[in-house]
């Protein structure tokens, strides 16, 4: 449980400071280098600098801010800012003509669109795009940064050797090219993914030597926030590598170098981290000061999922200091906003690990059924030890008719006389046993059948978690990628398919993106809780609303997709209009409050033609572009695309890039509805 969250996501950006080696650098420029090793470790403060620096700047100058800012955004939670900032970029790039502007442009949208929308397809254009332009400029870190990027995308495609490939590249161009901050940035991609082979002890200790020249580096630069990551970095490796001790010391290292900076935005997790390690080590003094001071940190910022991690660790030192039914109330309470975290179900067998050594076994042993691969694994291994011992069931009759066969003979050849009696005795015996025998089959096949049963109902609990949202009841991305995208692109098989009739297929469908207005400020006014509750009635009046065979799932946080098979624009409009006044027609109640609750619409309609069946990344894209129109242009209304036809591929590149000038321009025809 070493690694929480320092593994970056797909397309991480790793920034450099170039500008500070060599000859002093001009202001601006010595702003920008600075501003790209502090985005990860202080994004908020990095954000206020850049865009104090972007003020009153134009061309290329202003490019170089964006994409600067860009990362920045990301990292600080504005992901919506991150793409505007990305796409901005690239227009001034392009109006420049700067081929390595632009690159840099791309890789960051790439980066927003891969993380934020999922929309890996584009981001892959993207990356091969500018690692085309990358090529053809001088710029060395910009070509290893590429290089990065190409790697981690196979090694998420699962063409690992292609990657390690691709990363040893990135390496040996950064040693030739004599540029630290790239060679930084390559060491540490290329140290995960090594950390990252398992058994291979040869690949573990070429990581931690790589991580060793890693920070190096950063202490020969002499840049807290370089070197603050480089020891994160360094954490993770020995991690993985299962190093505890290493591990326990770089962390410890980069908290202080954190604490020093004050870069509270990184603190929470590191020291959550950090207690675990404690924990582990069965160290629970220091490890409830640390999570404490965790959770304190986390609770000034308001990060969500912070607290809980935190909020996870200090009831696990409770637990520990036999303090259990307070220790209890706060995992489980952490674990219920942890649901959707990827370490939801090691931090499941952490807990009823804890719980196990305090001797709350039965409790316990509820905790590991929680966890659906270690529950599938136990009923499987349950399954093969009923058949086991039904074997030796069988294995006991055959040899006890062996014997009475044995002791048969004696008796016959012993005494003659007494021959009946004992035949008499033998039998009975020989019934006994078989009855025996039979009872002990039975009781194992009604073992095998009653765990055959439990486990038929898990797979089914387990389908319904892996389609269903569970806060919403709504169906999840995963219903959307196994059903309705089969459905759009013609495939057999579906049942949502079976029921496309031929005036459906005439009329084509509509993909609409919602989005609850100002719904932070009701989590930050009224909590968590109350924000749950709206999430719960907008699904409610959403599903209501639609037909039976139109599909609604919750897309994540407070935005809903629907696809609506069978709709032309019109349609669409007068769904739309039944939406905006279904949510906001009557009162939420929270907090003896009646709140009312708006949401924002963007709906994109698909070809009316099987034969054109266009990409519907690109229409859920297009879609959320206009609901982003919807919520710049006041909210509480829709923007759609009126003209399916219209949607040629030139069109959808400038509607891409800037769909208010696209519309501007008779690209494609916009249409709103309001209440």
């Amino acid at each position: 449980m070493f690694v929480r969250r320092f593994l970056i996501g797909l397309l991480s950006p790793c920034w450099a400071a170039s500008a500070l080696a060599g000859p002093p650098a001009e202001p601006f420029t010595r702003d920008l280098a600075t501003a790209r090793e502090e985005a990860y470790v202080m994004p908020g403060e990095t954000v206020r600098k850049l865009e104090a620096l972007q003020s009153g700047r134009t061309g290329l100058a202003l490019g170089q801010v964006l994409v600067e800012l860009s990362p920045a955004y990301y990292w600080h939670g504005d992901k919506r800012k991150a793409v505007d900032a990305a796409l901005q970029a690239e227009r001034i790039a392009r109006a420049q003509h700067d081929d390595a502007l632009l690159a840099r442009a791309m890789l960051d949208h790439a980066f927003a669109l891969s993380n934020f929308l999922h929309d890996q397809d584009s981001a892959r254009r993207l990356v091969d795009e500018a690692a085309r332009l990358a090529a053809s400029t001088n710029d060395t870190w910009l070509q290893v940064r590429t290089l990065v990027v190409q790697g981690r995308l196979a090694e998420d495609d699962g063409r690992i050797d292609d990657g390690m490939a691709l990363m040893a590249r990135a390496v040996a161009l950064a040693r030739s090219g004599a540029d630290p901050d790239a060679l930084s940035m390559a060491l540490r991609e290329h140290a995960r993914q090594l950390s990252n082979m398992g058994d291979d002890l040869q690949a573990i200790e070429q990581a931690l030597r790589m991580s060793d020249e890693l920070i190096a580096l950063a202490q020969a630069r002499k840049i807290p926030a370089q070197l603050a990551r480089a020891w994160l970095s360094e954490y993770a490796i020995a991690a993985r590598a299962g190093r505890a001790r290493r591990a326990e010391s770089a962390l410890v290292t980069a908290v202080d170098i954190l604490q020093t900076l004050h870069a509270k935005e990184r603190l929470a997790v590191p020291l959550a981290n950090l207690a675990a390690l404690y924990i582990q080590s069965k160290r629970y003094g220091e490890a409830e000061r640390v999570s404490g001071a965790a959770l304190r940190i986390a609770r000034d910022l308001g990060d969500a999922h912070d607290i809980q991690l935190a909020a996870f660790e200090a009831g696990m030192t409770r637990i520990h200091f036999r303090d259990i039914a307070a220790g209890r109330r706060m995992v489980e309470q952490a674990l219920d906003g942890l649901k959707s975290d990827e370490q939801y179900v090691p931090l499941l067998l952490d807990y009823g690990h804890a719980l196990n050594q305090v001797g709350e076994g039965d409790v316990a042993l509820t905790i590991y059924e929680k966890a659906s691969a270690v529950s599938l694994a136990a009923w499987r291994k349950e399954k093969q030890l009923s058949y086991q011992a039904l074997q030796r069931a069988y294995a006991y009759q055959k040899k006890q008719a062996e014997l009475a066969a044995l002791h048969h003979d004696s008796v016959l050849k012993a005494a003659e006389l007494a021959n009946t009696r004992r035949q008499r005795m033998l039998w009975v015996l020989l019934t006994g046993v078989t009855l025996f025998a039979a009872l002990i089959i039975a009781l194992l096949y009604r073992r095998v059948a009653k765990a055959n049963r439990a486990l038929k109902v898990k797979n089914e609990q387990l389908f319904t978690q892996s389609t269903r949202d569970s806060l919403t009841g709504l169906f999840n991305r995963h219903y959307f990628y196994e059903h309705v995208v089969p459905l759009h692109h013609g495939k057999p098989g579906s049942a949502l398919l079976e029921r496309r009739t031929q005036a459906d297929e005439q009329a084509g469908g509509v993909f609409l993106l919602f989005d609850i207005d100002h719904f932070k400020s009701i989590n930050d006014r009224f909590g968590h809780g109350a924000g749950d509750a709206v999430l719960r009635t907008v699904a409610a009046r959403l599903a209501a609303t639609l037909r039976e065979q139109d599909v609604l799932i919750r897309w994540g946080g407070e935005e809903f997709l629907a696809y609506l098979p069978g709709l032309g624009t019109e349609d669409a409009r007068q769904v739309c209009a039944r939406l905006l006044a279904a949510v906001s027609g009557t009162t939420i109640p929270v907090e003896q409050q009646a709140l009312t609750v708006t949401i924002s619409i963007g709906f994109c309609p698909k070809v009316a033609s099987l034969d054109a069946d266009p990409d519907w990344e690109q229409l859920v894209h297009l879609a959320d572009l206009c609901l982003y129109l919807a919520k710049t242009g006041g909210r509480n209304q829709a923007f759609g695309i009126s003209d399916a036809s219209t949607l040629t591929p030139e069109a959808i590149s400038a509607a891409d890039a800037d769909m208010k000038q696209a519309s501007l321009d008779g690209l494609v025809d916009l249409l709103s509805v309001k209440l």
